[in-house]
């Protein structure tokens, strides 16, 4: 995915929840974006705010939203009901910007110009703007009742500015001795036969029923993001 392709998955959310550390504790809120160029993903605060202050400290933030969060109903076991959608997670690296910089960049950069607009009524945000330059991150598409396609979810890993993610899901070693049982109790349909059988990396949700069945101990945990 591209810088725009991102931006655009994370603002048709538009209220996403930002996570920072301070004193070992994560602390979230909501927020949004403001804007994006070849260089990264944009977005301020107030200088004052603890928010502020902990990504000036660390440079480190999480990101995530979900497309539709209503839960129209629950099946006959409780199960909630989701109507297909989409949620992104970004774990991001970013750098402060001075009130000069993003004077200069909305020259050339329309979505910014709300930013300069913003530097002139809240005077504390002059200090509290910042760029999301390095990212790594997933969009975890979700059709848990297969309304519009033959499987559950498609995931989309991305990364930019030098950060690299893992593939989702497990993996089946050599151990693996064809038995089948991993392909059959996977309600995912992510999982290929062969002589060594395959995770479909896109498709697996990581719900592991495939390493509880499997009788030789053939299949790995997944990496983190």
């Amino acid at each position: 995915m591209t810088i725009k392709e991102i931006y655009q998955a994370l603002d048709t959310i538009g209220v996403l929840t930002f996570s920072t550390i301070e004193n070992m504790e994560v602390h979230s809120r909501v927020a949004h974006l403001n804007g994006f160029d070849h260089d990264g993903i944009y977005f301020r605060t107030m200088s004052n705010k603890p928010f502020a202050r902990q990504l000036k400290a660390n440079n480190k933030l999480t990101i995530c939203g979900i497309s539709d969060s209503r839960i129209l109903g629950h099946d006959g076991e409780g199960v909630p009901d989701f109507p297909p959608g989409y949620f992104i997670r970004m774990i991001c690296e970013v750098v402060y910007m001075d009130e000069a910089e993003v004077r200069q960049r909305a020259q050339d950069n329309p979505s910014l110009q709300l930013a300069v607009h913003d530097l002139e009524k809240y005077p504390m945000m002059a200090q509290g703007n910042f760029r999301i330059v390095k990212a790594r991150g997933e969009v975890f598409d979700y059709d848990f009742n297969c309304q519009h396609r033959d499987h559950k979810i498609l995931r989309e890993r991305f990364d930019f500015g030098g950060m690299t993610s893992n593939k989702p899901g497990p993996r089946i070693t050599d151990a693996c001795i064809a038995c089948g049982q991993c392909y059959e109790v996977c309600s995912f349909k992510a999982i290929k036969k062969g002589s060594v059988f395959e995770v479909i990396s896109e498709k697996c949700d990581d719900c592991g029923s495939c390493m509880h069945i499997c009788p030789v101990d053939a299949i790995e945990l997944s990496h983190a993001l």
